[in-house]
């Protein structure tokens, strides 16, 4: 390996650690609303809401929120978990959260002209934290077209455990850990793809054979240094092995196409569909998720999922309904079906660890492409959302207009945005910076348009804390 080579990924190694978390005079431990007003869609029973801290708190303390309600009346109308008393509500929090919530809850029957409203605000706080700028939040029981706004999404500090999903126009996010689900499946009802978790390192090698019991450890001889991401990065400190170029085809694609992913097409022939072999990757606070074979067939217009561990001599099978309302319907080896992400119309871009392609020769950028983790990464919905990229070099964020539009190409790429709002330089004790010459156009699912500008990316040098703030540049139809 030449000089330049060596030197590069080295710098990667220790780019992708956090620096500068000596415990010097840190900022204060804001407590704040995730956003200032929030709408209830008519199909919604209920809304989550979360109150955020900086970091995690040190020692367990209250919240205690003040209610005022316009055209509603508690327990007719609506619930709250934990209640109401007195037009208070008081959060009890752990030592060691990064955030907390509360539910608010439609009543069984209970009809709405849409002009009700809720006006939390949060009145005390334990003495460890401090309130932050957003310490009031209206919740109007209609749905929302957000004209402007500013949110922090809650990756959750340094190790990044959660992938966070945004819905601009709806002013909210919702998380899930990053190491919460396994494969995802497509619910179109032409397609049987089947998607693996990028967000923790998963990779999938296809063997040759279709019967899960025949499939034994014997399959995985070998593949402990060739199937996981820090072996595939170690085989390049040297002469490339073999099997490298193989590795862009353990992984899904990462601009989306569905035609492209590491498990083939599920064929209506069950004789067609093999075994793969399935590393899990990795939780986020590092360790192992473990190793798995699976086979999918079709089951009519859904899938069955067989999975088993290794050495297992017999598996599981989980029949998997597609539901349309979602883009992928989603399993969790251990624990089943359960929902990663948002309705499909109900996000629009998310922040997550995300598992790219990088050339395996950065000197040559035509060598054979091979996966690579990204932190601090986002990804957009693949279900008819785009992304542009301005630079502040023709106009500013702040004189965007709808007018600007013109010439504007907007693309369906899920990486369009990726890692290219921030940077990381190459002395390894500064901290990644954002890109301050750029920001970014989003059209959703309904047309509306919004330009968006990062404001965050690291507290007191600590990587996972993002920001950025929002504006309607287009309302759509």
């Amino acid at each position: 390996m030449n000089y330049i080579y060596r030197i590069f990924f080295i710098a990667i190694i220790i780019m992708g650690v956090s620096s500068c978390e000596e415990e010097i005079a840190l900022p204060d431990n804001l407590v704040e609303f995730e956003s200032d007003q929030l709408g209830l869609l008519s199909t919604e029973t209920e809304l989550n809401i979360n109150i955020a801290f900086s970091r995690a708190i040190s020692q367990a303390g209250s919240i205690v929120l003040n209610a005022t309600l316009t055209g509603l009346e508690y327990g007719s109308d609506f619930t709250t978990d934990p209640a109401i008393v007195d037009n208070k509500l008081t959060l009890q929090v752990t030592a060691g959260a990064a955030s907390t919530s509360f539910k608010l809850i439609k009543a069984n029957g209970a009809t709405f002209l849409g002009d009700e409203q809720i006006k939390f605000s949060i009145e005390s706080v334990s003495e460890s934290i401090v309130l932050g700028g957003k310490k009031e939040l209206t919740i109007t029981f209609a749905e929302i077209i957000a004209t402007l706004g500013s949110l922090a999404p809650n990756v959750g500090g340094e190790q990044q455990p959660n992938k966070v999903f945004i819905d601009l126009s709806g002013n909210r996010q919702s998380f899930i850990s990053r190491s919460g689900w396994d494969l995802g499946f497509n619910t179109d009802s032409d397609k049987f793809r089947v998607i693996i978790n990028s967000s923790s390192g998963m990779l999938a090698r296809v063997t040759t054979k279709t019967d899960m019991n025949a499939v034994s450890a014997s399959d995985t001889v070998g593949l402990g240094n060739k199937l996981s991401l820090p072996a595939i990065f170690a085989a390049l400190f040297g002469p490339p092995p073999s099997w490298l170029s193989e590795t862009i085809g353990w992984i899904d694609d990462p601009a989306g196409s569905l035609s492209t992913t590491a498990i083939a097409e599920i064929s209506a022939t069950d004789a067609d569909n093999k075994v793969y072999i399935i590393n899990r990757g990795k939780n986020p606070d590092g360790t192992e998720r473990g190793w798995k074979k699976v086979r999918i067939l079709r089951n009519g217009a859904g899938y069955t999922l067989q999975h088993a561990d290794i050495a297992a001599t017999s598996f599981t099978s989980v029949n998997v309904t597609k539901d349309n309302a979602y883009l992928f319907n989603y399993i969790n080896f251990n624990s089943g079906l359960v929902e990663a992400e948002p309705k499909k119309d109900q996000w629009d871009i998310a922040f997550t660890v995300f598992t790219n392609t990088f050339p395996s020769d950065p000197s040559n950028p035509s060598s054979p492409l091979v996966p690579f983790e990204f932190k601090d990464y986002i990804i957009q919905n693949r279900y008819e959302v785009e992304t542009a990229q301005v630079l502040m070099s023709s106009v500013s964020y702040e004189n965007f207009t709808e007018a600007n539009l013109a010439g504007v190409t907007f693309s369906t790429s899920q990486k369009a945005i990726g890692s290219n709002w921030r940077s990381i330089p190459s002395n390894s004790s500064t901290p990644p910076s954002l890109r301050t010459d750029r920001f970014y156009l989003i059209k959703d699912a309904a047309g509306n348009i919004y330009k968006l500008k990062f404001t965050a990316l690291t507290n007191a040098g600590v990587r996972g804390f993002p920001a950025f703030d929002f504006a309607l540049v287009v309302k759509g139809s």
